[in-house]
């Protein structure tokens, strides 16, 4: 079929300073201690260092005995902090010119909500009545569809305060749109505003709190053997806004969870690139990038526009590597009408050249989520369904949601996956039904997940009567006892698709032959919330807990879950991505509140002790 080649207006918003590309630099080591003020060595604290006027951010925890041993960097001038729950920072200015030592002394503080992430402010909240169970799980089904519970909760308001909240919420899409009173507001929300005021002001007002705090311990084991590179990406031009990067971007977790309105969002999926390079999708409205390239070394950054004919830039969304190395992203019009239709686009990652295909009329357009299954051919959802693109013929096949239009609403396609065996997976979030796509004989299957039973049994009668001809307004607010189908992935060397049911609090595992579905619930599922997941070469399971900053890893042949917790508060990462390359394994996951992208690696035990070994001498 025909495609059209376009040619990229590739724009260098900003490039690194510091770090001196192109040019040899020494590294050194630095290595340190943490203790309470009493002297007791504290382990799982978050040490983080920036080098000044560099974009990226190193992070690595203390071990049992209270030590922390970062990986070689730079040698340079650094900004060194330290911080763990319930404790103040402790910071310090390094001149890391060889190898430095440089200890802590962490103080406690009574003010450590606005440090919470969103799991813990979740976990909190009563639930010692039946009544305030159901308003919990409301808050969490209803209230975070958008954005994580720490962000409205780290603030205090009484019933009033609350009530002008909801009030607004009931009417904004989202998009943060706001629908006006001219629509009809949020049902769900409307019905239970004054209940849930008097809730919230018990919760979280100006006197006493009812909530109930019972942290969960910091990082031990593999988790605490992570190191995160966290790369800082310039602010959009078009927004005019004062600064090249993202000022509160909630490395300082006494600042709370950061909102995302003043140039924080843009960010949405990532992917490294066989070099280790990364590309993520830019999904706000632009006049100067579609997709952004960081150089993983020095954290430089390239915008690449795909030009609309009104002047915007293309958007996007989802975005995978193939198994050559090409990325491929999905593209959609720009900002204003008159942009052109959408449809996938292959970027070659050493020459930055871009094709996009488009598929042909009466096909739908393509929507937000890719995969690529073991063949090499490119699923792409559409908002009823979802296209298979042969890149060697460069056609598309067809295939459609069984349901999608129903009495309670237009279904809402999102996540997809590829099997092993080359079928298309994808979900409609808004019902908690899974389609997969047969490539043998063309037709579409339907699954149907199971709701929540225990919060199906929790409905009043006055809800039953609600939720009965319940039209649901979007997918972020469903119904209280909807598992909250997100994204999905396939184990590519197995007979396994995976979902992630963020409000569920589970995993959803589907075996490709027969579709029997088993539920695998979070450690804590009443606040941990799954989105998208990727399978590694050894059958686990990696998930981005959206709302709680952090990322989990499941092993299917043991059952054991591991939480990393990420180094900052309001990443609200909507996807993770592996790199699995020369024996290696790196975790990408972009913060899509806070404008960053991050890198996960774990280092062996063996790597501890040679640092330990090293750091002695």
């Amino acid at each position: 079929m025909k495609h059209s080649q376009i040619l990229l207006q590739v724009s260098a918003l900003a490039l690194m300073s510091a770090l001196g590309m192109g040019q040899a630099q020494a590294d050194s080591m630095l290595s340190g201690s943490i203790r309470t003020k009493d002297g007791a060595a504290m382990a799982g604290v978050t040490v983080s260092a920036k080098m000044e006027g560099t974009p990226i951010t190193t992070t690595v925890f203390t071990d049992q005995a209270g030590r922390y041993f970062f990986p070689d960097m730079p040698e340079g001038k650094y900004r060194v902090w330290a911080q763990a729950i319930a404790y103040e920072m402790a910071k310090g200015d390094v001149a890391l010119t060889a190898a430095r030592v440089q200890d802590f002394s962490l103080q406690p503080t009574r003010d450590f909500v606005r440090q919470l992430p969103g799991d813990e402010m979740l976990a909190a909240l009563p639930e010692a009545t039946a009544d305030d169970a159901r308003m919990k799980t409301f808050i969490r089904k209803t209230c975070t569809g958008c954005h994580t519970a720490a962000f409205p909760l780290q603030h205090t308001f009484d019933e009033a305060g609350w009530t002008a909240i909801l009030e607004l919420m009931k009417r904004v899409n989202v998009l943060g749109v706001y629908r006006g009173e001219h629509e009809k507001p949020n049902a769900s929300i409307d019905a239970h505003q004054d209940e849930l005021a008097r809730y919230l002001a018990r919760a979280r007002g100006p006197g006493e709190t009812s909530m109930n705090f019972n942290l969960r311990t910091r990082p031990t084991g593999e988790a605490a053997r992570a190191v995160f590179k966290e790369y800082d990406v310039p602010l959009d031009p078009d927004l005019k806004l004062p600064g090249t990067y993202y000022q509160n971007d909630g490395s300082d977790w006494s600042k709370g969870t950061p909102s995302g309105m003043f140039g924080g969002y843009g960010v949405h999926d990532a992917e490294a690139d066989l070099d280790g390079n990364l590309w993520f999708t830019h999904s706000w409205p632009s006049r100067t990038i579609t997709v952004g390239r960081i150089d993983a070394k020095t954290g430089a950054f390239k915008a690449i526009k795909i030009e609309e004919p009104n002047g915007f830039a293309s958007q996007t969304h989802g975005i995978i590597r193939d198994q050559k190395g090409f990325i491929w992203f999905n593209t959609r019009p720009g900002a204003s009408p008159g942009g052109k239709p959408t449809g996938i686009a292959k970027l070659d990652p050493k020459t930055e050249k871009v094709t996009v295909y488009s598929p042909p009329k009466p096909m739908s357009g393509t929507a937000g989520t890719l995969d690529v299954d073991p063949q090499g051919f490119i699923w792409v959802t559409t908002p009823d369904g979802v296209l298979r693109f042969d890149p060697a013929a460069e056609t598309f096949t067809e295939f459609k949601s069984v349901t999608y239009k129903t009495p309670q609403g237009v279904g809402t396609v999102y996540g997809t996956a590829a099997d092993s065996v080359g079928n298309g997976w994808w979900l409609d979030m808004k019902f908690d039904r899974v389609q997969k796509g047969d490539v043998k004989t063309g037709q579409t299957v339907e699954i149907q997940l199971p709701p929540v039973q225990a919060e199906l049994d929790r409905l009043t009668p006055d809800e039953r009567k609600l939720y009965a001809n319940y039209v649901v307004p979007d997918f972020n607010t469903p119904y209280p006892y909807a598992q909250g189908a997100r994204r999905m992935g396939a184990d590519k060397n197995g007979d396994t698709v995976w979902v992630g049911n963020s409000f569920g609090g589970n995993l959803a595992r589907i075996d490709i032959k027969t579709n029997k579905v088993d539920l695998i619930p979070l450690p804590n599922p009443a606040s941990q919330q799954p989105y998208q997941i990727e399978v590694d070469k050894d059958h686990n399971v990696w998930t981005n807990l959206w709302s709680t900053d952090a990322v989990a890893k499941y092993n299917p042949t043991t059952s054991q879950w591991t939480l990393f917790d990420l180094p900052s508060r309001g990443t609200e990462t909507r996807h993770v991505s592996l790199l699995e390359k020369d024996g290696k394994m790196q975790v990408v996951l972009p913060y899509s509140r806070t404008r960053r992208v991050a890198v996960m690696t774990v280092r062996s035990d063996a790597d501890m002790q040679a640092l330990q070994s090293r750091a002695a001498h």
